[in-house]
């Protein structure tokens, strides 16, 4: 998966539910994309009007709904089953 840049890094909330019903390799392409965000609107090249025409995305990690995409995502992976690796 190639590393996004602006608008295209936005990435949309969803409820647990949705994620749960998601397989692994799509949960863990949301954690890549979550990771992408940029960590603040200050850091950020992104206009005012690229920010708002991204409302309701998620866009920075200093936002509350990143840290709750980013936490209900963690729960449903720890919920799933683990394989242990090869030697």
């Amino acid at each position: 998966m190639k590393k996004r840049h602006g608008l295209a890094r936005a990435v949309l909330p969803m409820a647990q539910q949705e994620l749960e019903a998601l397989s692994i390799g799509a949960l863990l392409a949301r954690l890549q994309r979550l990771r992408w965000c940029e960590d603040s609107r200050a850091e950020s090249d992104l206009s005012d009007e690229e920010v708002r025409s991204a409302a309701g995305s998620i866009l920075f990690k200093e936002d509350a709904a990143w840290r709750a995409a980013y936490t209900d995502l963690k729960e449903v992976l720890a919920n799933r089953e683990h394989l242990e690796n090869k030697p």
